[in-house]
């Protein structure tokens, strides 16, 4: 686990300076963020597997901003800015073909060669996936994918993005869809997913499917967003007055 951590840095070093002269900017655990356009920012995280060698899976993502932070207000937890993705992708779903996709890395081996290929593909399909996902309309349109399929997939995010488009009666149907999940809950199949997605399903979230498959919806969760759903709908209230009068 050490020289794994100690390769981690590593190569989170050898990417640092490439993805510093396009803009990006260093944060804590492989986290880099990039402005996009005033209060869109593009991020990009090293998913790492440390139990064989080093392997790291890029995720791209998309962060709006006022969005999450109004996001945090219902929630009533702390906003902090560049911490978590309004949408996001494992990058090897975003290449031709789609498909999950890491890079493997060696202790006591010349690693620059595969640094630099990742951190190429980084800058080009992962930029291009962030600059083609910057209005909250493309973003309710990714988001709105998973949403009847998996628990809790941005299920916060989607309704605050249509409320904030005046888009009032889908946002209020996404809550009401998440509460009735709640309710009586079933995970999808992995075929059932893979169908809606258009893609395969990466092993981890097999993994989780299949373990929480026989499981009610979690207690702290389900109270959690019966809270968050009670602000949220005050908040839609206030909304639709304000659009009434207009």
């Amino acid at each position: 686990m050490a020289n794994g951590a100690r390769l981690f840095r590593e190569v989170c070093r050898l990417a640092e300076g490439t993805l510093r002269t396009k803009g990006m900017r260093k944060h804590k655990h492989g986290i880099y963020t990039r402005q996009i356009k005033e209060d869109i920012n593009g991020i990009v995280g090293f998913n790492a597997a440390t139990k064989y060698g080093l392997r790291i899976n890029p995720i791209i993502g998309v962060r709006h901003e006022p969005l999450e932070r109004c996001v945090a207000e219902l929630q009533e937890s702390e906003f902090i800015p560049y911490n978590g993705d309004t949408i996001a992708s494992p990058i090897g779903y975003l290449m031709d073909p789609p498909e999950y996709r890491t890079w493997s890395f060696e202790a006591c081996k010349d690693n620059a060669a595969t640094v630099a290929d990742m951190v190429d593909k980084i800058t080009t399909v992962g930029f291009r996936y962030m600059e083609k996902n910057t209005t909250l309309e493309a973003m309710c349109e990714r988001v709105a994918r998973d949403r009847h399929f998996i628990m809790g997939s941005n299920v916060y995010q989607l309704p605050v993005a249509y409320m904030m488009l005046g888009r009032f009666d889908e946002a209020e149907e996404v809550v009401r869809d998440e509460l009735a999940k709640i309710a009586a809950h079933k995970p999808p199949t992995v075929e059932e997913l893979e169908a809606a997605r258009g893609e395969k399903v990466i092993p981890r979230e097999i993994e989780e499917l299949e373990k929480n498959r026989d499981k009610p919806i979690s207690y702290p969760y389900g109270v959690a967003y019966r809270r968050f759903a009670e602000r949220f709908f005050r908040r839609l209230d206030k909304e639709r007055s304000r659009s009434s009068t207009q």
